[in-house]
């Protein structure tokens, strides 16, 4: 993180002369266009958290002058930070790998998914994939996903036959995702089906798979795009549906895991 002083450095090396909250938002903006690579995540970080400060000692009285929503730059705030730090662990990702040509065959499938030598990052920001239909939403599974925020599931039906013994469910909730981890035993295997789903479109994500040891098979099911691949011993199924991103790894080879996940529905 940075020091103050190496902050303020920074901010006469630039030659900025707005009041703080309008310098710190300019150099954030500034860094969020710039490339992966070029993205100063620390410099962001500072910033934000000085935001954050600024917001909090910023008596209540003050936000209110002007015609705007006093909770706007609040909103706003949180808003831009969820994407910062999403922008910042895409960075950090990528920094650790060493990018080399594709070696897998075929097409990048327009754009959507990039590959590399061990990893992929499928770009399910540029999809808008949506089901006309839910048909598994009277399944006891259904129904607590409903319960719990997740009123439309799109899973495999083979995954509720007695194969497949739910061992554990985990729920996690943030300001703008909602996520469920569902933890399954198959063959005395574990595998595990994870569901997150964003409050709006613009914060849909790219993901990014590691190890990937396999070429990626595209399935059609409805308007629903599929992507099956290995990941070391373990097949990889990931698809979006609206505003959600569903990943399931499970232990099989990659022809048994597109016979299953020809059963999403």
């Amino acid at each position: 993180m940075l020091t103050d002083k190496e902050f303020l450095s920074f901010i006469n090396d630039k030659s900025l002369n707005g009041s703080l909250e309008e310098n710190l938002n300019k150099i954030i903006d500034e860094e969020m266009e710039k490339s992966e690579e070029e993205m100063d995540t620390e410099l962001i970080e500072y910033c934000l958290d000085k935001l954050s400060n600024l917001e909090v000692e910023t008596p209540a009285t003050e936000e209110k002058k002007g015609n705007g929503d006093p909770h706007g730059k609040h909103i706003k705030l949180k808003f831009k930070k969820f994407i910062a730090i999403a922008a910042a662990i895409s960075v950090l990702l990528v920094g650790t790998l060493s990018v080399s040509a594709v070696v897998f065959d075929g097409n990048l499938f327009d754009g959507i998914v990039e590959l590399y030598n061990d990893y992929i990052r499928i770009n399910f920001d540029k999809t808008d994939d949506k089901a006309d239909e839910y048909q598994l939403l009277g399944t006891e599974l259904a129904k607590e996903l409903a319960d719990n925020g997740f009123s439309e599931v799109l899973l495999p039906e083979a995954f509720f036959s007695d194969k497949y013994n739910i061992t554990k469910m985990e729920y996690e909730t943030f300001e703008y995702i909602n996520s469920v981890n569902i933890m399954f035993e198959y063959k005395n295997k574990l595998g595990n089906i994870q569901i997150s789903e964003y409050a709006i479109e613009e914060i849909v994500p790219d993901v990014e798979f590691l190890n990937v040891t396999s070429n990626i098979e595209e399935i059609e099911i409805g308007n629903i795009t599929v992507y099956c691949f290995m990941q070391n011993k373990s097949a990889a199924i990931t698809y979006r549906d609206g505003l959600s991103i569903y990943f399931i790894q499970i232990p099989m080879n990659l022809d048994e895991a597109i016979e299953f996940a020809k059963t999403i529905k």
